[in-house]
């Protein structure tokens, strides 16, 4: 029968920060995935815009 008292105090600290240091990295790719699509979506959005005929001066397409 398992006891609490059987328990590695150690072990199961650490087990629990492996556990959420490979959450927290899914986490920051799956933001990091996010930021890149709406990137690439953004930036071919701005390039259709161009080739149909409504193209920008440069001055205005600069930044952000």
């Amino acid at each position: 029968m398992f006891k609490i008292f059987e328990i590695d105090l150690g072990s199961a600290v650490l087990s629990i920060f492996i556990l959420a240091g490979f959450i927290a990295s899914a986490i920051a790719f799956v933001k990091l995935a996010i930021i890149g699509v709406n990137y690439i979506k953004v930036n071919f959005s701005k390039e259709e815009v161009e080739i149909k005929g409504n193209p920008k001066s440069k001055s205005e397409s600069k930044g952000f």
